[in-house]
């Protein structure tokens, strides 16, 4: 990731770095403030690299939506570029409550290349585009009184504000879908184990079965490291009903994984694509396991479908 580059493309869609008078970070959000707001061009700031997605708050701010352990070098090269330090206080009167989220999915390079090469040699059919866009498909966190948000206290969520939360029954029911390394690569890699269904595929048929099982929201993240899948557990955090995770190699690895599930506390459901009780010793063991009120195991992708209607139903959806 080039954050310089990035930097620029996000100024330059917000109209530039003399359009904005404060900048901070919250969680995986840049937050933007702006003398013009009629300057920013959403579409601009979608198409940016690395940009997940963006919500607007107040008359003049933005918050610019990356992925986990991204969003801090972004806003470093921001405040270099603006030569405006990060300002905690100039988000912490009373805000707006955001419009709806828009998210887009960004392209994987490395996937698109070898879905060319499949299209060429005929070896599957070829999967959906994947810029399409996706809108209103989560909304971010309520502020907390004062401002103060989640990530702003070393208690992620403090206990009168979670019980609060928990009284709202207008607040939209979340599902998280995490997929750990090599799932990307659904249709190319080992398709006599893993099946011919593409990435693609996967994500829609989370989409639609999230939608019919009550769902008001369903947010799908995949990552091939570690670090970014245990901040997309904690994210997940006083903002997801539960979560669906396949972590792939890292089940039979990852004791932060199991941490980082523990900590948060919520429901959450283990899938795999394979039937892992067939395969190798090593993939017999599973930490993630242990933070999981159900395991299923060599479904293929509509295994997700199960497991996102096994989780609207322990939730009471």
């Amino acid at each position: 990731m080039d954050r310089q580059q990035i930097a620029e493309e996000v100024l330059a869609a917000v109209g530039g770095k003399d359009n904005v008078t404060a900048n901070d970070i919250c969680m995986t959000r840049l937050r933007l403030l702006t003398s013009d707001p009629s300057l920013v061009n959403t579409e601009q700031l979608s198409s940016a690299r690395g940009v997940l997605g963006f919500v607007k708050r107040g008359a003049n701010g933005i918050e610019v939506v990356f992925g986990p352990g991204k969003v801090e070098a972004v806003h470093e090269a921001i405040a270099s570029i603006t030569g405006i330090d990060s300002d905690e206080d100039a988000f912490s009167g009373p805000m707006a409550q955001p419009a709806p989220l828009h998210v887009h999915i960004t392209p994987n390079p490395l996937r698109d290349a070898a879905l060319s090469q499949s299209e060429e040699d005929g070896s599957f059919e070829p999967a959906a585009e994947a810029t399409d866009s996706v809108d209103e498909l989560i909304s971010l966190l309520h502020e907390l009184p004062a401002g103060d948000d989640i990530a702003d206290s070393p208690d992620p969520l403090p206990a009168d504000d979670l019980a609060e939360a928990e009284d709202d029954s207008d607040a939209p029911t979340r599902v998280l879908v995490i997929n750990g390394p090599n799932i990307n690569m659904l249709g190319i890699r080992e398709p006599d184990i893993y099946g011919h269904d593409t990435y693609q595929t996967l994500l829609r048929t989370c989409q639609e079965a999230a939608t019919d099982a009550g769902f008001d929201d369903c947010t799908c993240f995949q990552s091939n490291h570690e670090g970014d899948l245990i901040d997309a557990i904690q994210d997940a955090y006083g903002s997801y009903a539960g979560i669906v995770i396949n972590p792939g190699a890292y089940t039979h690895t990852s004791i932060a994984l199991l941490d980082a599930a523990k900590a948060v506390g919520l429901p959450i459901v283990e899938v795999h694509i394979s039937k892992l009780e067939d395969r190798e010793d090593f993939r017999q063991v599973s930490y993630i396991r242990a933070a999981c009120f159900e395991t299923i195991s060599g479904e293929g992708i509509e295994g997700y479908r199960r497991a996102i209607f096994d989780l609207a139903a322990h939730v009471g959806l």
